[in-house]
């Protein structure tokens, strides 16, 4: 064989090879993108990258995702209670999505059916959940959001998620800006001048918030000193002898459940001698239309609300519904008093 018939060999060799290369590039299934995460009961999670279809428990993450501008990507009307009416009368699309849940009771079944990529499930209270999900072929990321630190560190989980970390870091710094406000008035103020405060709720008025939860953080960032800081756990029952011995000078009962109201400490026997009831000092959190003393996106005004309730003279120039209804237009497209909002 001469050279020339060597040479026509190699091309012809070296160009089927291309071709076949080729086939075999086009006919090859494309690899799916993913990121890892690392959530907050420390797992090591692999999730989808541009994910369509996510739900969550507990109100909290799905309370994020709505507020990160992604509310369109819940499968179900994950955020219930008197904020998902509010968001119904803005938000056609939301209104439209599925209710499978009520509350804390959780219809994990429905939710599978609904095919979710991911579930934001809430680390403290949920751990159960996760393995049924997982089962199912669902990705799970545990969040937490009893500390503000907590709460951010779940903005950017949840926003890494999604794809939209500008978005989770602009809604932190909105935060930051108003605990910035608390803070530069009542933020010096004297250990030993601070108002002793009971946080009640949501069960009786003797369940009370434990320092382990946010409503604690929350009243303590607003210049106040919880009574019941050293107790563990949620929602701790405790006996009237207890709320006496305390003394509290104010106390505030929480939105959770909206399950009581003021009269029921005011004519209660056993507060009588309570300073909160003999100087008229016990208050509700006061949106009518979603909790400022739950995990985010809100509990930053509960913050502010707490501060001027503390301190009046310090906050006597801060105009609370206008405070509300500049975060709710940023975080909801809607000012809080264009959703139904009224501090009541």
């Amino acid at each position: 064989m001469n050279r020339t018939h060597l040479s026509m060999l190699l091309v012809l060799t070296l160009t089927i090879c291309a071709l076949l290369s080729g086939c075999a590039k086009q006919t090859a299934a494309p690899v799916a993108e993913t990121i890892t995460v690392k959530d907050q009961l420390d797992r090591t999670v692999t999730v989808p990258k541009n994910i369509t279809k996510v739900t969550g428990t507990h109100l909290f993450g799905p309370g994020v995702v709505y507020a990160l501008g992604e509310g369109d990507k819940l499968v179900d009307h994950a955020i219930g209670g008197k904020l998902g009416d509010a968001l119904d009368t803005i938000d056609p699309d939301y209104a439209a999505k599925p209710v499978v849940s009520q509350g804390m009771n959780y219809n994990i079944e429905s939710v599978i059916a609904l095919n979710p990529q991911v579930a934001f499930v809430y680390a403290y209270t949920e751990k159960d959940l996760i393995g049924r999900f997982e089962n199912a072929g669902i990705k799970v990321v545990a969040v937490k959001g009893e500390t503000m630190a907590e709460s951010y560190e779940a903005i950017r989980l949840i926003s890494k998620v999604l794809g939209c970390e500008d978005k989770g870091e602009a809604y932190i710094a909105e935060c930051n800006k108003l605990l910035k406000l608390v803070n530069d008035r009542v933020g010096k103020v004297a250990e030993d001048k601070k108002p002793l405060v009971m946080f009640a709720g949501p069960k009786s008025v003797y369940t009370v918030a434990s320092g382990d939860m946010l409503d604690s953080a929350l009243m303590e960032m607003a210049g106040g000193v919880s009574v019941s800081k050293d107790l563990k756990g949620f929602w701790t029952e405790v006996s009237p002898e207890q709320v006496a011995t305390w003394n509290p000078e104010i106390i505030i009962l929480g939105s959770t459940w909206d399950t009581y109201g003021e009269d029921q400490i005011y004519k209660n026997p056993h507060f009588q001698t309570v300073r909160a009831i003999q100087n008229k000092k016990g208050y509700s959190m006061p949106s009518n239309i979603g909790w400022w003393d739950f995990p985010a996106p809100n509990c930053v005004l509960g913050v502010v609300w707490m501060g001027k309730t503390l301190y009046p003279e310090k906050f006597a120039d801060v105009n609370m519904t206008q405070v509300a209804d500049d975060f709710y237009k940023k975080f909801y497209g809607h000012t809080f008093t264009e959703m139904g909002g009224k501090l009541e």
